[in-house]
């Protein structure tokens, strides 16, 4: 079963692109895989040991999870350090140093969420240690899980036991699905409360099976069907569900866990399933997955820094054939003898060396701003521009923050209220009109062009409120509720627009315009894939090893537009017409059909977007000047 979560993950991990979306979409519950699989086998070993002595060694507990973990991550750690170093962006390795540490705390769970919020998003594929959160998952249950079992065991021994385990997996299933569904889905994906179900379903599988060998547990007679059809449910999740549009971790989430029981519980000697999954290729392939695990998602992300068009694949036989002789190499040498014959002794001196030596490079790092003097000849080339997009992200926050002293605001979540959105009043009485922008991040962007053009508004002021893209009820209950809604007389939509954000948008719309507010609906913006992952800017600065020409670059944007944002557009703009409110087109202020130009660069040669999608404040400010041109001069604005 290793084999067959590992192989999903790493798989949904490549981003293989097809016609209709990519490769095995829901290939990330491989890992759901795994937490099903970790429950059973922890949990087994400790009523095993329960039960033989009545007692628990938990110094014994630990010290084999610490020479199952540590020596891989350390290893992968220090071998990402050296060439994290040479590829990253001063910011950009500050945060990687962050995230060893996060690592190592195994907290990397709650500093992704914070730092990046959506685990599916294409920043993330850049990030090398984002796959970390799940190993964080699985060591904050095991801190807690065995105490727990533990006490049951020496005061309620027996049923109280099987007790337990139900009414902690159904309460926390009930709260990863309200979690999921009203409060904010990546919260729920990246917190150890929403997973734990997922690993006590394998706690509860060992329970009853070990009931079952004591004779409490009557043995079935069981259709040689079921491991052939678990496999099918496994096979046909991984390749069906995407994670924008799924109820996940919650229902959608069900079919593989119970999948993964059943292929547990029903496996048996003889049976076709249980065969090829015991056979030699795939129990070295298992042998190999947490090595696996560790190693692509570095390799993957790295990779990708380095690309100089979109992965072919050459590319993704290469990672994939570098993942495996590490991962191999990396097993040999340090994993196995780590684990099995290095004596304590050697072992903590090897260990501490390590830990010292990751904790020391990230604390450096981290103090000296990522070494900006690493990158002084590229930075040359962009003269007034900062290289460092990673900054620019941060700076385009630095509005919201001065507004909100006491907050702390960022990049990473913008795209949430804060408590300056949710309980003060920004307008004055003054206000001619009072406009309130909500969406994502991207009506930070919004907010960001009118503010910095509030000279020219005439005594319309604005204010922003940020919610979650699939506008969920519980936000838009907060937004109800807050003082810049009340006193708004114009509320305009500015997300960026996924299938679920059109999906909700008209009943939004509709509860809105019941409450008395006129409602303007503000399309996408246009969004750039260029080659690899740089912004269209930056690309071209690499490609052609000189300074940005604007015209260059903003016809270089035009050819490598994506075309989700538009075909979005055309949804909004039935949704406004079917209400009579006003649509506005935010990818007409950046591009020209007609010249076949796309503007990401200011007039003044600055550049406009930090990402693929986002606004740099200069590039808000050029913008923004533009959109009160043309759109604030006429109702509903006047």
């Amino acid at each position: 079963m290793r084999a067959v979560a590992v192989i999903a993950v790493i798989l949904y991990h490549l981003k293989i692109s097809l016609s209709a979306g990519y490769f095995l979409p829901g290939g990330f519950l491989g890992v759901d895989v795994f937490f099903v699989l970790s429950g059973y086998l922890i949990t087994g070993l400790i009523l095993k040991e329960l039960n033989e002595t009545n007692t628990f060694s938990f110094s014994n507990f630990y010290s084999r999870r610490a020479r199952r973990i540590l020596p891989a991550l350390l290893l992968v750690m220090i071998f990402s350090m050296l060439v994290a170093w040479t590829q990253l962006l001063p910011t950009e390795l500050t945060r990687f140093a962050k995230s060893l540490i996060a690592a190592l705390a195994f907290v990397s769970n709650i500093f992704w969420f914070f730092t990046l919020g959506e685990y599916g998003a294409q920043s993330g594929l850049l990030q090398p240690f984002l796959h970390t959160w799940s190993l964080s998952i699985e060591e904050q249950f095991y801190f807690i899980f065995p105490l727990l079992l533990f006490g049951v065991h020496k005061f309620r021994a027996g049923r109280w036991t099987k007790i337990v385990l139900y009414i902690l997996l159904v309460s926390s299933f009930v709260a990863a699905q309200i979690t999921t569904t009203h409060i904010h889905a990546f919260l729920s994906f990246y917190s150890p409360v929403s997973r734990a179900w997922e690993m006590l379903a394998g706690s509860l599988l060992a329970y009853l099976e070990i009931a079952r060998k004591q004779g409490k547990l009557n043995t079935y007679r069981i259709a040689k069907c079921i491991p052939a059809a678990s496999v099918a449910v496994l096979i046909y999740s991984f390749s069906t569900i995407s994670l924008e549009a799924s109820s996940h971790p919650g229902f959608t989430t069900i079919p593989v866990v119970l999948a993964s029981c059943a292929l547990i519980w029903f496996a048996q000697k003889g049976e076709p399933v249980t065969q090829l999954l015991s056979s030699k290729a795939t129990v070295f392939v298992g042998k190999l997955s947490y090595s696996l695990y560790l190693w692509h998602f570095p390799i993957f992300a790295f990779g990708r820094m380095r690309l100089a068009g979109d992965p072919t694949l050459l590319d993704y036989s290469a990672w994939l054939a570098l993942t495996a002789t590490l991962s191999w190499l990396g097993y040999a040498l340090v994993e196995r003898p780590f684990r099995l014959t290095l004596s304590t002794k050697a072992f903590v001196s090897a260990i501490v060396g390590s830990l010292v030596v990751v904790a020391a490079f990230s604390f450096v790092v981290i103090r000296y701003n990522g070494f900006p003097q690493r990158l002084a000849d590229v930075a040359s080339l962009y003269g007034k521009n900062e290289i460092d997009n990673q900054k620019l992200a941060y700076e385009s926050t630095s509005i919201l923050r001065s507004l909100s002293p006491g907050e702390v605001i960022g990049d990473w979540n913008a795209g949430t209220a804060s408590q300056h959105e949710r309980n003060d009043l920004w307008f004055t009485p003054q206000a001619r009109k009072k406009i309130l922008v909500i969406g994502n991040s991207h009506s930070k962007d919004v907010f960001n062009a009118l503010y910095q053009n509030r000279e020219a508004l005439d005594g319309v002021e604005v204010a922003r409120f940020a919610l979650a893209q699939d506008l969920p009820d519980n936000e838009f209950e907060w937004l109800y509720s807050s003082p810049n809604f009340a006193a708004a007389d114009i509320i305009i939509f500015a997300p960026k627009y996924n299938r679920l954000t059109v999906s909700a948008l008209s009943k939004k719309v509709e509860e809105i315009m019941g409450k008395g507010k006129k409602v303007v609906l503000l399309g996408n913006a246009a969004e750039f894939t260029p080659p690899g992952t740089l912004p269209v800017f930056d690309w071209y600065i690499r490609r052609e090893n000189h300074a940005a020409v604007k015209t260059e670059v903003d016809r270089l944007a035009f050819q490598y537009e994506g075309i989700k944002a538009k075909s979005y557009n055309r949804e909004i703009e039935q949704i406004a017409n079917s209400h009579g409110i006003p649509y506005l087109d935010r990818r007409s202020l950046m591009c020209d059909d007609a010249s076949k130009v796309c503007e990401v660069v200011t007039p003044d040669n600055m550049k406009a977007m930090f990402d693929g999608d986002h606004w740099t404040l200069e590039g808000a400010k050029f913008f923004g000047a533009r959109m009160i041109s043309r759109w604030f001069r006429s109702p509903p604005f006047l």
